[in-house]
């Protein structure tokens, strides 16, 4: 790479950007916290990247050393302390993404010298890549390098590949990675290396060279990295079938790549960590509806808000993303592929980001704001019906509720329950998107109040009845610190199986909150 071009990526500010591997140093990268690609719900240990994380952050090892620690997770994973060592699923993008953006502010650590030393790409500029891989397969868009390969084919993964391709890229009309024209192989096709990867690790992109304008999209980019990707060479280990883990997989990392290209990972518009890496697990499913990989990580934490959802655990919001837009159609163009087709390229274009462009793209795409879609989600995830009769349901959520129920601190499902009539409960809710299911004893003729007590929120309350198969609203409203009180009269819940009070704080703070900031109310039952 050019001096230039390395001079042009220090001087930008950042909050995620790509660091390009150089033959003695690294460029910087803003900060994101290492992630993991989850396990099941009811996991019992963290993953590698967050064990180390933890370590780092309790004092038990330098910065450094857990760099390097890191570092031998991608490339030689047996000398990883046992103590900071999981066979938990993980992804790498996002952990290498850190790992490369901390390396060049650590100095002359000795841990650190080693981390670069080791970290350094061997081939397509891959880190944690060594040595030649002797078979090569082309196909129409893909490059793969292999050695061997367990419990699979290479024509499965090849067809994993190209399936992929041809739906987010093909049929979705998504914008292809730009290429790399120095580092890729003959013909331009996308590079693939089939690696002998650590206990847990599925695959990570990484990006080879600063593009800038990606030639695939009629508008400059300015912040386009041309990748490549490598996938583990076996999947046996990890949940579900082989090659659901690998279908799974390529959809996931593509997509990626397709975030490399549109310039999303860099740049003063970059994405947050829940909508990278939350949106390629939402990816997976429109690709391989039939994988469900992504089922081992139900469910996330509600009351966490989206605006703020765990950096170091942002998968489990692709629930989430999935409850907002699927009404709009799953698996087909224009569907709900459009609303966060449009999200990518609104960050491409510097339009806006995070939050702002979310809600941008709900509602240039599908005219619908996003706290409407967000409330709606609210209601469908508490009940998780499917769709054959109703209306605020999921095609999959009994498959959900299958693997495991929606959390709540008391009915499952529910955040909390109300008492006899006049008493009160009082309650804090995140902004930027969060939500609380209260559970309301089943009776006729009462009246629910909710009462903004202070803070920004705008609280969206709707009290929603299970009867068999359908969720209605019985009754909604808004409230907010303008104006307080909403009153929801005379309702009729004895025939509910279960009734909640549905409540979504839909206030944004921020495109990209720097904290999470919490608004009070209290919910009572009346005569």
């Amino acid at each position: 790479m050019s001096d230039r071009l390395s001079s042009r990526v220090r001087r930008s500010t950042l909050s995620i950007a790509l660091a390009l591997i150089l033959a003695a140093s690294l460029l910087p990268l803003a900060t994101v916290a290492a992630s993991a690609r989850p396990a099941p719900a009811r996991r019992m240990r963290p993953a590698t990247p967050e064990l180390i994380e933890r370590a780092v952050r309790r004092g038990e090892i330098t910065e450094a050393r857990g760099a390097l620690y890191l570092t031998w997770a991608f490339s030689a994973p047996q000398r990883v302390p046992e103590e900071y060592s999981s066979a938990t699923p993980w992804s790498g993008t996002l952990p290498l993404l850190e790992l490369q953006r901390t390396l060049p502010e650590l100095g002359d650590a000795p841990a650190a010298a080693a981390a670069r030393s080791t970290l350094r790409a061997k081939t397509f500029a891959c880190p944690g890549t060594t040595g030649k891989l002797p078979k090569k397969r082309s196909t129409k868009h893909f490059y793969i390098q292999y050695k061997t390969i367990r419990d699979a084919t290479i024509n499965q993964y090849a067809s994993a590949l190209e399936t992929t391709w041809r739906t987010e890229v093909g049929k979705f009309g998504w914008a292809k990675p730009p290429k790399d024209p120095v580092s890729y192989p003959k013909g331009g096709r996308y590079p693939v290396r089939v690696e002998n990867l650590g206990p847990g690790l599925y695959g990570y992109v990484t990006g080879t060279r600063f593009v800038g304008n990606n030639p695939a999209t009629p508008w400059n980019d300015r912040d386009a990295v041309a990748s490549c990707m490598v996938l583990a060479r076996n999947f046996q280990p990890f949940p579900g079938s082989t090659l659901d883990a690998l279908r799974a997989t390529a959809a996931h990392e593509f997509n990626h790549s397709i975030q490399f290209g549109y310039g999303a990972l860099v740049g003063p518009g970059s994405a947050s960590s829940v909508m990278i890496e939350a949106l390629a697990s939402w990816m997976e499913d429109e690709v391989f509806d039939s994988a469900n990989d992504n089922y081992q990580y139900l469910w996330p934490d509600f009351t966490v808000p989206m605006g703020r959802y765990n950096p170091g655990f942002p998968y489990p919001y692709w629930v989430v993303f999935r409850a907002m837009a699927e009404r709009y159609g799953s698996g087909v163009k224009n569907g709900s592929e459009k609303v966060y087709q449009t999200f990518w390229e609104l960050i491409s274009k510097r339009k806006s980001t995070n939050l702002k462009a979310l809600g941008k793209a709900f509602k240039s795409s599908k005219n619908i704001t996003l706290a409407q879609a967000f409330h709606d989600a609210s209601i469908a995830l508490r009940f998780n019906l499917d769709c054959s009769d109703a209306r605020y349901c999921l095609e999959e959520g009994p498959a959900y509720m299958a693997v495991q129920a929606p959390p709540g601190d008391e009915h499952p499902g529910d955040h909390a329950t109300l008492g006899p009539l006049d008493e009160p409960l009082s309650r804090r809710i995140a902004n930027d998107f969060s939500l609380n299911w209260i559970g309301i004893p089943d009776q006729n003729g009462i009246d629910v109040t909710v009462t903004h007590d202070g803070g920004k929120g705008v609280l969206k309350v709707s009290i929603a009845c299970l009867n068999g198969n359908e969720v209605t609203v019985e009754a909604s409203g808004t409230a907010t610190s303008g104006s307080p009180e909403v009153e929801l009269q005379n309702l009729g819940l004895g025939p509910c199986d279960e009734a909640t009070a549905v409540v979504s704080n839909v206030k944004v703070t921020s495109a990209t909150p720097k904290k999470v900031t919490k608004t009070d109310y209290t919910i009572e039952l009346i005569n």
